[in-house]
């Protein structure tokens, strides 16, 4: 019997909440409260190689999915938190492979280093309630219950209508139903003694967190929250509520959760809390609304005016973001400069999941810098067409609930962390002193494979379990609008077109911090003053330091070293904080900045390129910019890509360290600033270049009639390798070569021209 979608939907949700009504009711479900497990102490006058006064650099990943999240349990249920924490730790995991079985593992992976520290992240909005319910709380393995198979199988048909956020009616009236049921809890205490377990203060943190994943018309409006030790809150708080089915509504959802945590996280009772808001870039404008024209100030809580007390409030939660992911890097983007960026910049076109230049007539006149039309040298972002990730329009307006327009899926260039920071120096004018902008930065994974820290670009396997598993996932694939059509035959399938979507992902990055000792409170303590830096992925460490006074001959050494400079007696900021006011006769800071290569593992890292400087200011006009100085120190040797035949590096001389001493020769006192450094390093191959290099891929012998390789070829599934054009019987293949410029970001430095006055 052929069941209609409406049907198999409604079949779908009964079966499924009577399976979540017996599974509660199971004599083998976990519904005793669990035992609590003490931490592990810190050790009597700290870890071994503290050092006072000096600091390290620790590596790790805030933002991991497992089995306990909603939508990894069906990609992949085969890691949960404590397969994450172990792969974490440099044990080997496992991964599924193939479209229907995310339930066994078939592939084995390991971690080249361990990581310094990892939180699990999973969603709150229905944490481990498939996991529990699909296993009958333990009592069977995954895989085995049909009803289950089949949300698990529409799930990842459609999951373009679940980043989209349109969710069918019946499927929404499921998982609002399921908010009400108390397996979240559970979930969350068995996630908190799994944490606890795992920590080994002085070699490997564990911290507590989820995530808080607002997605209501499609705007990503995710945030990661983190706790400082053990004092915790009894249970997650999710974005759904039973109320959402009445009113779908996103205007007061990140005021939801900031109120939620203030009350529920109270620092009198030990718990403290941050927030860290993640994918700005897919937000469709949400995240950091525009100002209005009257007020100067965004809209705030139920759509009125940002008042001051919310500005403090967000403030006080966002204290860093994570500007690049799995899902794309949110620093900058071509096309987007919006009215911020004074002069040009060439280092905006990495990694962009969500992309205005496409290659295409319509295009910004702006993107025919970067897109020439030679797939051999264009930016991947240049070939990609598959929505809903990229190959957007910029937003004509921005608004919550869905006001970003008029296309539902927009780019806006406040979606640009940059821009956003440069913007909050105009709210903070604005309102007197406050800046709810004001954030360090940090890189993660936000794997949903359970597998923290996995983000090396050689060998990547994916982040979506058995979704991009396969060279065909990855690269890009023919489709049809039914599934029971032919994709290979262009004459029986409808409205054909290549599915290339999952190719503008990449590994994701990985969260720099620099602390004293490796432990819970220094790893917190470090990402709430914003003492960190984000990385796309490699291991690379840069560290900036601004002071009034002039800098000591040896400022590069020291802050190689992990010098804690303001201990030492040198008054200025840390990556994160803010300039003290200036002492009289002293004009402008100097800023050092100092890098180092990632030294490498399985695989050697890659030299540096250059050091840049990126300044946000408010100009005599009180408008928010940007201004980036390119290479204040560089590599004096000619940069080189790779090599098109096995992506050897051209390391020639290039540095391991780069180090500059910087000043600002329009500094304005009376007008407030902040200044990021970034480090870049020599081109490498991307990911899908080293998949495509795997393979004796030549795009020649794409065939004319369907623009695929043929079946015996060995090549199938590798078409995305190639820049496919023409129409079937002309169609022909032309190879890319896709290679990036990983790179560091150091958390800004701040600049309040108030303090000086």
């Amino acid at each position: 019997m052929i069941q209609t979608p409406a049907l198999l939907r409604s079949m779908t949700m009964t079966t499924a909440i009577a399976l979540a009504l017996s599974a509660c009711g199971a004599a083998n479900s976990p519904t005793a409260p669990i035992e609590a497990v003490a931490p592990t102490p810190l050790p009597d006058g700290g870890c071994s190689n503290r050092v006072a006064g000096h600091k390290n650099a620790y590596f790790g990943d805030l933002h991991i999915h497992t089995s306990d999240s909603f939508d990894a349990y069906f990609f992949n249920s085969i890691n949960g938190p404590r397969e994450a924490y172990r792969f974490a730790k440099g044990e080997v995991a496992g991964l599924p492979s193939g479209d229907a079985d995310p339930n066994t593992a078939t592939r084995q992976i390991q971690l080249d280093r361990p990581l310094d520290f990892t939180a699990v992240t999973d969603h709150a909005e229905y944490l481990g309630e498939f996991s529990t319910i699909c296993e009958a709380g333990g009592a069977l393995p995954s895989g085995v219950n049909p009803a289950c198979n089949l949300i698990g199988q529409n799930t990842r048909r459609n999951i373009n209508a679940l980043v989209n956020g349109d969710t069918p009616f019946a499927t929404q009236v499921l998982l609002t139903g399921l908010t009400v049921l108390p397996l979240p809890r559970i979930a969350w205490q068995n996630q908190i003694r799994i944490t606890d377990e795992e920590n080994q203060p002085c070699t490997f943190t564990t911290l507590h967190g989820y995530e808080y994943t607002s997605q209501k018309t499609g705007q990503m409006l995710h945030r990661n929250v983190l706790f400082l030790g053990d004092a915790l809150p009894a249970d997650v708080f999710g974005s759904e509520q039973i109320t959402d089915l009445l009113i779908d509504n996103n205007t007061n959802d990140e005021w939801r959760l900031f109120d939620h945590l203030r009350d529920h996280c109270v620092e009198a009772d030990g718990c403290r809390a941050l927030t860290i808001p993640h994918s700005a870039n897919l937000s469709d404008g949400r995240m950091f609304l525009p100002p209005d024209p009257q007020t100067g100030l965004p809209v705030g809580r139920d759509g009125l005016t940002l008042t001051r007390s919310d500005a403090q409030l967000r403030a006080d939660m966002d204290r860093s973001i994570e500007i690049h992911q799995h899902k794309g890097n949110s620093e900058c983007a071509a096309g987007l400069e919006g009215p911020y960026l004074q002069g040009e910049e060439d280092a905006c076109t990495f990694e962009l999941a969500k992309s205005v230049c496409t290659g295409l007539p319509t295009d910004p006149p702006v993107c025919a810098r970067y897109c020439s039309g030679d797939p051999g040298r264009d930016p991947p972002f240049c070939g990609l067409r598959q929505q809903p990730t990229y190959a957007v329009a910029p937003c004509q307006t921005v608004g919550p609930n869905g006001g970003s327009g008029p296309s539902v899926n927009c780019t806006a260039p406040l979606d640009m962390v940059r821009n956003a920071l440069a913007e909050g120096l105009r709210v903070k004018q604005e309102l007197g002193g406050i800046n709810p902008y004001q954030m360090g930065f940090i890189g993660s994974s936000d794997t949903h494979n359970g597998v923290a820290g996995y983000v090396d670009e050689v060998g990547w396997g994916g982040h979506g379990g058995v979704l991009d598993d396969e060279p065909s996932d990855q690269l890009g694939l023919w489709s049809c609008d039914n599934a029971r059509e032919d994709p290979h035959d262009p004459a029986a399938c409808s409205n054909r077109q290549f599915l290339d979507r999952a190719r503008a992902f990449n590994p994701g990055g990985l969260a720099g911090v620099w602390a004293e000792q490796n432990t819970r409170g220094d790893i917190w303590n470090a990402v709430h003053r914003g003492e960190t830096f984000a990385t796309s992925g490699p291991r690379m460490r840069i560290r900036s330091f601004a002071s009034w006074d002039p800098l000591p001959g040896d400022i590069c050494q020291r802050l190689a070293r992990g010098d804690d400079l303001i201990d030492q007696g040198l008054r200025g900021a840390r990556m994160g904080g803010a300039l003290p006011p200036a002492p009289p006769g002293r004009t402008a800071p100097q800023i050092a900045v100092w890098a180092m290569q990632d030294a490498g593992g399985r695989n050697p890292g890659a030299p540096l390129q250059r050091l840049d400087l990126v300044k946000g200011y408010i100009d005599a006009a009180r408008q928010p910019k940007v201004q980036v100085f390119s290479g204040i120190a560089r590599t004096s040797e000619p940069v080189q890509l790779p090599s098109t035949r096995d992506c050897s590096l051209a390391v020639g001389r290039h540095p391991e360290q780069l180090c500059a001493v910087w000043s600002d020769s329009d500094f304005a006192s009376s007008r407030d600033a902040f200044y990021y450094a970034r480090a870049v390093e020599i081109p490498s191959c991307r990911w899908s270049e080293r998949l495509c290099q795997s393979q004796p891929v030549d795009c020649s012998r794409i065939d004319p009639a369907n623009g695929e390789f043929a079946a015996d070829s060995g090549l199938r599934g590798f078409e995305g390798c190639c820049a496919v054009s023409g129409e079937p019987g002309r169609f022909r293949g032309t190879r890319t070569f896709n290679t990036i410029e990983e790179r560091a970001w150091a958390s800004p430095i701040w600049y309040d021209a108030s303090a000086t006055r």
